[in-house]
Order: C-alpha cells, then structure tokens, then sequence
C-alpha cells in the first residue's frame, strides 16, 4: 500500500475538484465505484472456480470417490493415458521426431509381448508343475 499522507490526498482530492469540476465530480467516482465493483465481482469469482478446480482435483486424487476397494497409493497418474504414464525420465516435449515416436511405440509393444509371451511360458510351468 502506498504511503499517502492526509494532507497529500486533501491535495488530490482538491485537485480533481478544480479539474474536474464540482458538476462531473460525482459522476466520475461514481463510475470508479462501478469499475471497483466489477473488479471485485471478478476477483471473487476466481477466487471461486480457483476453490471449485482445488475441490475437483481432490476429489479425482481421492481413491475412494472411485472405488471403495481402491488402493491409497492409487493418485491421478492413473487418469493420463498409458503412453504417457510410460515416459522415459529424460524425456522432453518436442525432442524427438514422430519417427522416433514410432519407432519407440514399436519397441514398447515388443517388449510387452515378449513379456507376455514370458508371463505365459511360466504359467503354463506352473500348471504342469502341479499336474505332476
């Protein structure tokens, strides 16, 4: 807040009467009363979609307004689309070519079916193990 003495806003306030006039004087802070108005309904409606967004993304973090059954640890990463849960570290927006983006999805989806296949060749182990 600005340090503005009594003696300093007489002086303005005798000022704006001498330019402005004592006729349009009125009108003038009026209208500022209209402008601060406005700012104020602005700022409080901000403030109130600022509250509603920190409500919803609790709401979205919180596990159990989902499933009852759903882990704690469980958060919002689990809303992103897998390929962009699956993102290296290192990675950064816009280094690397749709050809390299290709290429790597092509990867990732091998190594996924070599893991399956894998999975599967250890549970049919397992049954037989037990078969025997």
């Amino acid at each position: 807040m600005p340090d503005i003495s009594w003696i300093e806003l007489l002086f303005v306030a005798v000022l704006a009467l001498l330019v402005i006039g004592p006729k349009d004087l009125p009108a003038l802070f009026k209208a500022g009363g209209k402008v601060i108005a406005k700012g104020q309904r602005l700022y409080r409606s901000v403030l109130r979609s600022m509250q509603q967004l920190e409500q919803e993304v609790a709401r979205s973090n919180d596990p159990r307004s989902k499933d009852p059954n759903a882990s704690a640890e469980q958060g919002w990463e689990h809303l992103l689309p897998e390929e962009v849960r699956n993102l290296p570290a290192d990675f950064l927006p816009g280094s690397m070519t749709a050809e390299q983006h290709a290429e790597r999805h092509r990867l990732i989806a091998q190594a996924q079916q070599q893991y399956a296949a894998a999975q599967q060749t250890t549970t049919e182990k397992a049954t037989e193990g037990d078969k025997v």
